[in-house]
Order: C-alpha cells, then structure tokens, then sequence
C-alpha cells in the first residue's frame, strides 16, 4: 500500500466530502449525503489501486474520472444504462436531470428541495473536487494548492446562505486541511538530509536528533491559532451584502417567505407585503374522498391594528384526542357530509398545522395537539410531517343563512365587529353603496363578496401601488385599507381584509384566516406548495358558526368561491345544491368518486397476480439481479485469489526445484511463513533448532506437535549440513501438522488473516504486477532505444 499511499488518499477524501457538509444547510432532505460519499469513496479507491499499478499520474487522474463516470451511472443512472454501463440515454438523463438542478436553484430559496437533479448535480461535483484534490495533495504532493478547490466548493455553500453558517462548517473543512498539509510537511522534512542519525524511536527518547516533533509541535499551535482567530475575527467584522448564485439561493426565508426546509405562515400579516411569495416549495401533499376541495386552514386573526392583523394569544389544552368536539354554535340541523385527509411530508413548523374546518377526528401519532379556545384552530406542541383528520362540509340551508343582520355584539364576538378608525369612512361609505338596506346576513355577505370579485372591477396584483391620486389629481398615501378600495389593486390579503372590514361595517361578526390554497393534483395525490398560501374571510352565522368567503378574483391564485357564499341563478334556487359558480366565479374543483380517497385503490395501478409478478421481474429487476450475482461470483473469486496464489507459488517453487534438499527448504520457508502469518515469528537470524525451540514455547507444542516439529528441524538441518549423498526426509506433512498446531492456539483473526491474505500470495500478485508492469514498459523502452538510436544515427 506505499506506492498507493492510501492514508494520503483517505485523508484528501475525507476533505473532499467535509466541504460539502455545509451545502445540508442549502438543500433539505439530505439524501444526497449517501450518494456523493459512495462517489468520494469510488475517487479514493480507483487512486490507490492505479497508483499501485503505475506512477504516471495522467493515467491515475484519467482512471478516476472514468470511474466518477462509472460510479455516476451506478448510482443515478438506473434504468438509463445498457448492461450497466453508460450510454447515449444515461447522457440525455444526465441532461434532463441537470436542468432540473439548474431551475431548482433559480427558483427556490435556500433550503431548497433535493430533488434527483440536485443529487446529481452535487455527486458529480463533489466527485470532481475530489479527483483535483487526489490529484493535487497525493500525486503532486502539494497539499496546500489542493485548499483551492476545497475553498472553492466550501465558499458556494457560504456565499449561498441566507444566513451565517455554524463555525463547525468551517473548522471541521479547515482541521482536515490543516491535517493534510501537516502530513506532508513532515515527510517532507524526514526526507531532508541530515549528518545525525534519524530517530527510530519516537518521543520514548527526549533527543529530537531529526526535528520532525518540534516541528509538528509548532505547526499544531498555529493551526488551532489560525481556526480560532478565523471563527471569532468575522464576528467582529461587518458583514458585507450576500452575492448569490444565478439570483437563486442566496435568497433567504425573509426575502421570499418559504423555502423547501420546514415553514410557517405569519400569524403577523402586513398588508403591505404578507402572503407575497411565488415560491414553489413543496409545503405538504395530501390524499382525501372529499368531492369539493376546500383551503387548508392554518391560523385565525381577529385584531387589526396599526395596517396589520395580530394574533391573539392562544389558549390550548394539549393532548393525544383522538375525537374532536363539534363547535357548540353549530346546530345538528345543518346539513353535513364527512370527508377524511392524509397528510404526508409536512413541512409546516409547529405549532401550525394545517387542516380543513371544523374537525371531528384526529390522528396525529404521538404527537399532542389541541384546539384554541377562541379561535377552534388546531395546533401542536411539535412539528408533525403525517397526520390525518375527518372534517365536516358543511351545506346551510337557504332558510338558515337569512339571518338578520343585527346578530349578537357582545362577548367574544367583539372584537370580530371591530372597523379600522383610519378606513372606517370609505368602508362605511362602500358598504351603503354595495349592501341594500333591508339586506339579510347572507344577501349582504354575498353583495359585499360579489362587489370585490367581479363587479367593483378590482383588479389582482402582487404588485401594490404606494399612491393614489385624489380628487385634485394629486398623489396620495393613505392607510393600505383605503388604498386598496380607492386604487382597486391588490391581493388575497387585501381582499379578504376588506371584505372583513366591510362585514363588521355591514353588522356581520367577521375575522380573517390564513393557510394554503387546496393545491395541484398528480394521480390522487394533492401537493400544496408555498405559492399556495392564501388568506380569506370568514362570517359569523347563529347556528351554524364561522363559513368561508371567497372576495379574490380568480388571477394568478385559484380561488374558488363556496356555493352557499354565490346568489340563486334564478329565483327560489338554493345556491347550496350545485357546486357550479355563477357570476363569474369558478366552478369548484370535483374529481371521480373515490379517485383521490386514501382508502380507495389507485385506479392507475394494474391488477392482479401477473402484473405483480411482471413489477417484481421487469426488466431493470432482471438487470439488477444479475449484477448482484455477478458481484456474488467476483467477490468469491477475488476472496479466493490470494490464497489460491499462494498455493500456485509454493507448487510452483517445489515443481522447479532441482533436488530433494531445496525441496525440503521450500517447504521449511513455506512453514514459517504460514507461522509468521499467524504472528508468531522468531527472532531474526534464528537457526533452525533455536526457531524450533521458539515455535514449541510460543505455541505450547506437545506430544506428537513436538515430535513432527523435531522431526522437521531434523530434515532441514541434514538437508543443509550433511555429508553429500546422505538420505533427506520429505517434511511436507509434518510441516503442516505444525502450522495445524500453531493455529490452534491462535486467535481467530490471526486465522482468517494467515487464510485469507497470506504472505506467500501477496508476494506472488506483486511478482506478477510487476511482470505486467514490464510487458506494458517493453514496447515504451523499445521504442525510446529506437529514438534514442535513431538520434545518435543522425548526430
């Protein structure tokens, strides 16, 4: 292992995958952790092996890059290879993959999702760093130049965050340089000449005569020094504004709002800015037998104060219910249907969870929840990535919304007819030009929604005006409740805020929710991303509660408004029993009974036992059991090569050996070498009867073991010293009765050694390397004597 110099190479590997720890903070699951190891690990094998084989350090680097191509394909390209191997299709794959990486940075901030393009991309550049780094700190043996790549990589990580990395990133990088660099330091200065003695004996002796200590001693206390004063000099620094990668993400969680690492709504909504992003992170997915989908409610806000909705603190008795009480204003007249949801891969940070309204049961695992008091939202005391709920749909009746709007005032409701000061009189105004006088609760909600989603000619935007011109047609700045009603520009928040406003203005006890939009469809499964999150109003009704309003216009959100909430297309119609909009809202989303059920089977998925067996022994199956068995039959024959060359040696040796006397050496030397092996050897320079009297102290020979020791002794003394023509004995057997007896008494690790990697084979893979070394150089030396022949021709 000298020439392969495998410490060097596991060493310059362990920094090839130190400097891509810190990239867990901008990628969330770490599953490409596993991956790229396995291609670190490919880089540092395929390096020892090839510089056991050859010195020339193109066709070391050459040999690593082919096995990173190898290793690539393995690894991320199953199903796009031919026979294992690397093909156009692996290529385009790579493409396609790689392109997926490149939008994922673009468009997500970090932590972003590791998707199998992102896994990619970083195994093969991690893979790529750790080829320049062999190549640098082990061939050219210049550990320090090899810091530029692992700088390199460790700066794309830092650079990239949006916030500051943990120092630990930096000093494990920075130790395993240091390490690295210190290494090669020393055996640079052993090889120095010198006129005293080099020490053999390490530090038992206080003359340092070569100086290595002192040296290694001084380098450690600068290296610590230099990672201390690295860590703590930035504290003290300002830090300067963050470039980032392609604009992607170097964008933290406060500029976009929600990355693919665990989020949260808000609860503190500005209408100046909250619920702004169009990021694509996955926020959750769900399956549901619901046949009309209905938002995800997160949270509830009641307090407006200062251009901004406040959370009110939550009053919540934690617990493992598995039931839910229904809300006590609920009446049992309502009409109702139940509907189920399964949550998975929640990304939500507790105490939020999200959930349709109101639930009846509840399976969270072990996790405790409950329902605040005031509110009736559910929350957790951790975070949760699967859950499920059974909720109620609920469908009033026409007769039951026909409330009058002088509902009650007092008590907890409150708040909930509470009117912004500072917006009231364009709100009061608005109201008494939408809502008719003698308008019931739910004509007036209707009115009040229908005027802000299609006929006030409000208009959705992301982007808000700061002014708006008054009667004078001067600029103007007024509260953001006024600037949305006068310059009819805005989004969910602003309509939903408005039409709270105008409720309470109008009489109806009305508050504002937040949570995520129902998401988009992919076979039966619904995935709610951050693009989704969504804020709408909700109106109280006596007997029934809090129902959901739908103000947004249908723009780049795909708001749907709830069929109790649209007026009659004709009169003595019941909006409640069709799920169709009228009046420019959009219809509900539907899907086929039981499509999207969880406990219904996925109508996409064949049937029956063929299909099944076809799924388990298709073709990539096939092609994956055969490599399995092909790796099987090479790994027993390469467990089998070194041993069986020991075996070819020793034949070998006795089939040339020209008398019975260099037999009887042979066998002598093969004995002790399989004793060595064992590890027990005699001192050097013994001769045969002192290595005899060593072997039977040090393996307790006796008996018939002591007499088949003395009886080889006995052969390999006459057959060196006797007389010519005297008789020698063959010793074989009793050479192997010996080597029986020594590894009896041997520990079982010295066994499997001395079987499985004995000296003898090793010796003959060396002899053998050596002979393909010289085949290979024979043409090369040919060819450089014909030059250098034909050189001195021409001189």
């Amino acid at each position: 292992m000298t020439r392969g110099r495998l410490a060097d190479s596991l060493i310059a590997g362990a920094c090839s995958a130190v400097v891509a720890w810190p990239l867990t903070t901008l990628f969330t699951p770490s599953t490409w952790i596993r991956p790229t190891l396995a291609m670190v690990l490919a880089v540092v094998v395929v390096g020892v092996v090839g510089r056991m084989l050859t010195s020339s350090w193109v066709a070391v680097a050459g040999a690593q890059l082919v096995g990173v191509v190898l290793a690539a394909g393995w690894i991320y390209g199953r199903g796009h290879l031919w026979y294992g191997l690397p093909y156009p299709d692996t290529v385009l794959a790579f493409n396609n993959l790689l392109i997926e990486a490149r939008e994922t940075i673009q468009n997500y901030a970090a932590p972003a999702p590791t998707g199998r393009g992102i896994t990619l991309a970083i195994g093969l550049a991690i893979g790529v760093v750790a080829v320049i780094v062999d190549h640098l700190a082990v061939m050219r043996r210049s550990p320090a130049l090899a810091g530029l790549p692992l700088l390199t990589a460790f700066l794309i990580s830092a650079s990239n965050s949006g916030n500051s990395l943990h120092p630990m990133f930096f000093v494990a990088s920075g130790g395993l340089w240091l390490l690295m660099l210190g290494r090669q330091g020393i055996a640079s200065l052993r090889r120095w000449s010198t006129t005293v003695p080099m020490s053999t004996t390490g530090r038992r002796n206080n003359d340092d005569h070569d100086g290595a200590y002192g040296y290694a001693a001084v380098g450690r206390s600068l290296a610590v020094a230099g990672l201390v004063a690295a860590v703590v000099v930035p504290v003290v620094i300002p830090h300067f504004p963050t470039r980032y990668l392609i604009d992607g993400l170097g964008r933290s969680n406060e500029a976009t709002g929600f990355s693919d690492g665990q989020v949260g709504l808000k609860s503190t909504l500005d209408l100046t800015k909250s619920l702004k992003t169009l990021s694509k992170a996955p926020v959750l997915s769900y399956t549901t037998n619901a046949a009309i989908l209905t938002p995800l409610r997160v949270g509830v806000l009641e307090n407006y104060q200062g251009d901004s909705w406040r959370p009110e603190r939550d009053e919540v008795d934690f617990g493992r219910q598995s039931s839910v009480p229904l809300p006590s204003e609920l009446g049992d007249d309502v009409p109702r249907e139940t509907y189920r949801i399964s949550v998975e891969d929640s990304r939500l940070e507790a105490p939020q969870i999200a959930a349709p309204t109101p639930l009846v049961t509840a399976d969270l695992g072990r996790v405790s929840w409950g329902l605040d008091r005031n509110t009736s939202v559910a929350v957790v005391n951790r975070s949760v990535s699967s859950y499920s709920f059974t909720y109620l749909a609920l469908n009033p009746t026409q007769a039951s919304l026909a409330q009058s709007r002088q509902g009650p005032t007092g008590g907890f409701l409150r708040e909930d007819l509470r009117v912004d000061p500072e917006s009231q009189e364009i709100v009061s105004k608005t109201v008494g030009e939408v809502v008719p006088r003698d308008a019931s609760r739910i004509e007036a909600a209707r009115a009040i929604q229908k005027y802000l989603r299609t006929d006030g000619g409000f208009r959705y935007s992301l982007e808000l005006p700061e002014t708006v011109k008054n009667e004078f047609g001067q600029d103007e700045a007024p509260d953001p409740i006024t600037l949305f009603l006068r310059s009819k520009v805005g989004y969910c928040v602003q309509f939903a805020t408005a039409m709270v406003m105008m409720a309470r203005e109008a009489g109806i006890p009305a508050r504002m929710a937040i949570g995520f939009l129902p998401g988009t469809a992919d076979r039966g499964t619904y995935t709610v991303r951050g693009s989704d999150a969504h804020a709408w109003p909700e109106l109280y009704f006596e007997g029934i509660g809090w129902l959901r309003f739908e103000p947004t216009p249908s723009g780049t959100q795909s708001t749907v408004a709830p069929p109790y909430s649209l007026a009659p297309t004709t009169p003595g119609t019941d909006p409640t029993s069709t799920s169709t909009a009228t009046g420019g809202a959009t219809a509900n989303p539907t899907r086929p009974e039981g499509r999207n059920d969880p406990g219904a089977t996925d109508p996409t998925r064949s049937t029956g036992s063929d299909s099944g067996f076809a799924s388990w022994f298709g073709p990539q199956t096939r092609t994956l059991v055969l490599w399995v068995l092909l790796g099987i039959v090479i790994g027993l024959f390469g467990s089998l090569a070194v041993p069986l060359a020991a075996r070819s040696r020793f034949r070998r040796r006795l089939r040339h050996a020209p008398d019975e006397s260099t037999r009887v050496e042979i066998e002598w030397q093969a004995m002790t070498e399989r004793i060595g092996d064992l590890g027990v050897i005699p001192p050097r320079g013994s001769t045969p009867r002192q290595a005899g009297r060593f072997y039977q102290r040090e393996a307790y020979l006796e008996g018939e073991q002591t007499e088949a020791l003395r009886r080889v002794v006995s052969g390999v003394e006459t057959s060196r010293y006797a007389p010519p023509g005297s008789t020698v004995t063959d010793i074989r057997v009793d050479t192997q009765t010996v080597v029986k007896a020594v590894s009896g008494v041997r520990r079982r690790k010295d066994r499997l050694r001395a079987t499985w990697w004995p000296t003898e084979g090793l010796l003959e893979w060396r002899d053998r390397r050596a002979a393909v070394a010289r085949l290979v150089r024979r043409p090369l030396d040919r060819f450089q004597d014909w030059r250098d022949a034909r050189r001195d021709y021409r001189a």
